[in-house]
């Protein structure tokens, strides 16, 4: 019996010992599991803080920037919106949208993102297009609209994404700056032509001659062209003025504007150079041409110009030609040497330049 008892006692010391220990090992997993639960907790609290700020962040940018964020899986055959795809539809942020209601958005404004992404994949290219939208609030809208797709490990399409952006003002301010800028070079284009025009007659004035003038006679200079500057004067206009007054006077110069316009081709230029002068340039025309259509213009005036209540009048007229060695201003003086002569011989005639 006592050796029963004595054996025993190992036994159970033994038994003891290694529930103890057990109890140990177990105590220092529970610690260390403890441990670890806490770290994963406070691990997993730390991401919950970042993708919450991370969203934050994402709808804060949202909202600066108006735009929205649109994703379909064509696997699931499922599409998303973002929070600031609620905005730019008049939804409130807080209002749940289901996917029949983000089509029946869509398709309302004419609009089916589903099909434009796939057709744009399936010709190798990325969606960038515009769509104009009412919204909730009956706000009409234009967005900018650009996706791309994602692929996964073998190559598939995984997912679709666009960004949508309300650039409706910014639109708006391009139009406005188009519109003003259209509006500037017309209002330049009408003062160039305002100061290149006689107000009387409408024709090109003094400025605009000598400019075009210079350009021709040095194109006739480099190209052989012909070039002829014709110069013709009212005769006795100061008689027209004293006799039927200045208004008179000024239905005679229209007149004779008129006239010496219906003379002219559309390449040739008709100007008044001041007073009662007015000259007229016709490129391409030698000395001969120029006669002729220099005596032309004088009958006409003689025979038209007395229409209604206007009185008749007559013009003298001289017309040269450059020679090597002239610009548009030794040119002008040849003709004007022209025009002197053909007064001094009795008016209402046609002389050339020697």
């Amino acid at each position: 019996m006592f050796e029963d008892v004595a054996y025993g006692l190992p036994t159970a010391l033994a038994v003891c010992v290694i529930l103890l220990g057990v109890c140990l090992l177990l105590g220092m997993l529970n610690i260390r599991l403890s441990k670890n639960y806490a770290a994963f907790r406070s691990l997993a609290r730390k991401r919950a803080r970042k993708i919450a700020d991370s969203n934050r962040m994402f709808r804060m940018a949202e909202e600066i920037a108006g735009l929205g964020v649109w994703q379909y899986s064509p696997h699931r055959e499922k599409q998303s919106w973002s929070q600031g795809m609620k905005t730019l539809f008049g939804l409130a942020a807080d209002e749940v949208v289901m996917p029949g209601d983000m089509e029946t958005l869509l398709s309302s404004n004419g609009i089916d993102l589903i099909d434009a992404v796939t057709k744009a994949s399936q010709i190798g290219q990325e969606l960038s297009t515009q769509y104009s939208i009412l919204r909730l609030d009956g706000q009409k809208r234009l967005l900018d609209v650009r996706a791309t797709k994602t692929k996964n490990r073998i190559g598939q399409t995984s997912r679709f994404t666009a960004v949508l952006v309300d650039v409706t003002d910014q639109a708006q301010r391009e139009s406005d700056l188009e519109t003003s800028r259209e509006l500037a070079v017309r209002q330049a284009q009408e003062a160039r032509e305002l100061a290149e025009t006689d107000p009387l007659t409408g024709l090109a004035n003094r400025r605009r001659i000598m400019a075009v003038l210079d350009q021709l006679v040095i194109k006739a200079r480099q190209d052989g062209q012909a070039l002829c500057m014709i110069l013709f004067d009212i005769d006795h206009f100061k008689n027209v003025n004293d006799t039927y007054g200045h208004p008179a006077g000024d239905r005679v110069l229209k007149r004779i504007a008129q006239i010496a316009c219906e003379q002219a081709r559309k390449e040739d230029i008709v100007g008044r150079i001041g007073g009662e002068e007015f000259v007229w340039i016709v490129p391409g025309a030698d000395m001969t041409f120029a006669r002729v259509i220099s005596e032309r213009l004088r009958q006409a005036i003689a025979m038209g110009s007395g229409v209604g209540n206007m009185p008749a009048v007559t013009v003298s007229v001289g017309f040269a030609s450059p020679e090597a060695g002239d610009t548009s201003l030794t040119l002008f003086a040849h003709a004007d040497e022209a025009l002197y002569e053909a007064k001094n011989s009795g008016r209402n005639n046609v002389r050339m330049a020697a």
